[in-house]
């Protein structure tokens, strides 16, 4: 390559390229980008000191530079940023290996603009991670291909979990060690398959919007309530899922709070036994998991004897405190998990439970209203009996018929009532 050839080479370059004197900045050579960006013409750049191109504080930082490049290895590169109007420049110093400074002028304007944005962006996204942190909000993302599941920090405090314990990094979002099987290990056995079957139901399009209500075991071994919703936003060229994102929300505190008010309105206030709206909802349940189990299904409707003379000797608080006496024998009475006790009406209860064999059910109605006995309560005006007594109608049910509350309830009250008729302080059943 001759001499013209290099020179053309050099012309043709997308930066500017110039040679300085290392004293007093003027320059030996130039590059046709050199002056164009410098936009002034060949005399003037030939006749020009770089140093006064710039303001006073500009020409002090380049001269420092120049100064420092002499000291400097050949190959080592001092960098001077500068603005023109509304552009932006970089200018690349090294000592050549006769003493004189080689720069390279580099117009950043396109890059100063996107890395201005970016740090914007930045900012904005550090001040939406701070709120999201704030509102203790789980952001993540899966990709069900691979199994893996990125996620910010909250993902993981909000579960009481140390960050460090299940994320690869600090960084605002980052993988989840063992991604999809970790987060199956702390889903609830009794949530997990159903929310699986919600999340495939929306990788395979069956549903707009994937959301899903299961609790999670948290770091203090306690189990909160999450609210996961989320949506796959990029498939392949075969519709297949590849990218899915959304939001834990901890829900648990409205989860209690939605309980106790679920409580109180099917809770009878005086006893705190079950109501009559409870005892509607929760019989068709009892009776399924009496089939289920392959049992007998009971239920005893009791009635207190000659409650409204009670009330009248002893007072209504006497009576109160009678209901609330009767209710505790009832809530001792109870076996199993499924078994229920309800305050029906004023004086009136009703147990619905299950048992083995019909005996068995006699038995505990008998047990039941033995102990109601054996409170020992005075009752003076109780034709059956010196102490406060309950008659009992007991129906027992082999032959299951769902939705048959009324049937059921109608044949224990007239049980009730025969029992009352016989003097009292009876269990009469069918």
């Amino acid at each position: 390559m001759n001499e013209a050839d290099l020179l053309k080479l050099i012309n043709e370059q997308p930066f500017g390229i110039a040679e300085f004197t290392a004293k007093s900045g003027h320059y030996l050579f130039f590059n046709e980008k050199e002056r164009l960006l410098r936009c002034l013409s060949r005399h003037q750049l030939q006749a020009v000191c770089v140093f006064d191109l710039f303001d006073e504080d500009e020409r002090d930082t380049l001269k420092k530079l120049f100064a420092q490049c002499l000291k400097s290895s050949a190959k080592q590169a001092h960098f001077f940023d500068y603005k023109k109007g509304n552009r932006y420049f970089q200018m690349r110093l090294v000592i050549s290996d006769n003493g004189n400074i080689i720069s390279t002028l580099t117009d950043t304007t396109d890059t100063h603009t996107l890395n201005a944005s970016y740090l914007v962006n930045q900012e904005y996204i550090k001040c939406l991670n701070d709120a999201v942190i704030a509102a203790n909000i789980g952001c993540w993302d899966f990709y069900p291909q691979e199994q893996r599941i990125v996620a910010n920090a909250a993902w993981v405090t909000q579960k009481k979990y140390k960050d460090e314990d299940f994320r690869t990094s600090n960084e605002l979002f980052a993988d989840v060690v063992d991604g999809l099987t970790r987060w199956a290990s702390l889903v609830h056995p009794d949530d997990l398959d159903a929310t699986v079957e919600l999340i495939e139901k929306h990788l395979n399009g069956d549903s707009d919007i994937y959301e899903a209500q299961f609790r999670m075991k948290s770091g203090d071994g306690e189990w909160i309530w999450i609210h996961d919703v989320g949506k796959v936003f990029q498939r392949d060229k075969d519709g297949v899922a590849i990218r899915m994102n959304g939001v834990h929300l901890d829900i648990t505190k409205a989860r209690k709070l939605e309980a106790e008010i679920d409580w109180v309105s099917m809770t009878d206030p005086l006893t705190g036994l079950l109501n009559r709206r409870k005892f509607e909802s929760l019989f068709d349940a009892s009776l399924r998991e009496t089939v289920k189990n392959n049992k007998i299904f009971g239920f005893l409707f009791l009635d207190v004897d000659h409650f409204k003379k009670y009330n009248d000797i002893y007072g209504h608080q006497a009576g109160d405190d009678l209901l609330v006496a009767v209710s505790k024998v009832l809530k001792q009475s109870l076996r199993r998990s499924g078994d229920h006790c309800f305050r029906l009406g004023g004086e009136e209860f009703g147990i619905v439970f299950n048992t083995d064999d019909k005996q068995s059910a006699i038995s505990f109605s008998e047990l039941v209203k033995k102990n109601i006995e054996s409170l020992f309560i005075p009752h003076k005006t109780n034709t059956a009996s010196e102490y406060v007594t309950v008659s009992m109608g007991l129906v027992t049910e082999q032959d299951y018929k769902m939705n048959d509350l009324s049937r059921i309830h109608k044949e224990a009250v007239e049980l009730l009532y025969k029992s009352k008729e016989n003097g009292g302080n009876l269990l009469s059943y069918n």
